[in-house]
């Protein structure tokens, strides 16, 4: 016996209005955007973590306009994002030169000398993450 067009098309509507009901009491789901991938440093170096136990440190660096980071290096890997604001970052080892803008990504370069400024006449800030021994610093500023 054929389903009536009628029923039918009344059981497919009841079932539509069942999944849309059941959606709608679902709370939404997350959105990851990805934000950057990095295998290598800024200066193109390779990405090595330290052996063993690590701390990761989350830290907040905020500049005021004008302000600069001064000359130094970073002994194990460190990652910033930008949260607002331009940085000019220059490389004083290898002569490169780099403008960050709020939402990008880098990885600082290792064992390397370099500085950094807010650009624009305005402040900037930074997220840092670095992973580090237990115990151990990951920045070292060049003595004057």
């Amino acid at each position: 016996m054929k389903p009536e067009p009628i029923r039918l098309a009344a059981a497919i509507a009841a079932l539509a209005f069942c999944a849309s009901a059941a959606s709608a009491a679902d709370p939404p789901g997350p959105v990851s955007t990805p934000v950057g991938v990095a295998t290598t440093t800024l200066s193109g170096q390779p990405i090595t973590l330290p052996q063993g136990p690590v701390t990761v440190t989350v830290t907040r660096t905020d500049l005021p306009a004008g302000g600069v980071l001064p000359i130094h290096k970073h002994p194990y890997p460190r990652y910033a994002y930008v949260i607002s604001g331009r940085l000019k970052a220059v490389n004083l080892d290898t002569g490169l030169t780099s403008e960050l803008k709020a939402g990008e990504f880098t990885v600082d370069p290792i064992d390397q000398w370099h500085k950094a400024w807010a650009m624009d006449g305005k402040p900037a800030s930074l997220l840092v993450i670095d992973q580090t021994p237990p115990g151990q610093g990951n920045m070292v500023r060049k003595a004057p």
